[in-house]
């Protein structure tokens, strides 16, 4: 249980670090403050990160069945 926790927050840390630099970059190039251009970069970022969860799952998933 404890091992498997302690995996978890692994992935989860890298994941995060990920995430991180793509939403500094976009926010970076898109710097209107207008709300409409705040929510569509919030929709990217989501979109993003739904992307890159299902790639890393698929991947990793992917390698442990092929070990196997």
């Amino acid at each position: 249980m404890d091992s498997q926790l302690t995996n978890v927050f692994n992935r989860m840390g890298i994941l995060d670090f990920i995430f991180l630099i793509p939403m500094f970059f976009l926010f970076a190039y898109l710097p209107d403050d207008h709300i409409w251009s705040i929510f569509v970069n919030l929709v990217i970022v989501v979109f993003f990160s739904f992307g890159l969860v299902m790639a890393v799952h698929s991947t990793v998933n992917y390698f442990k069945n092929r070990a196997n």
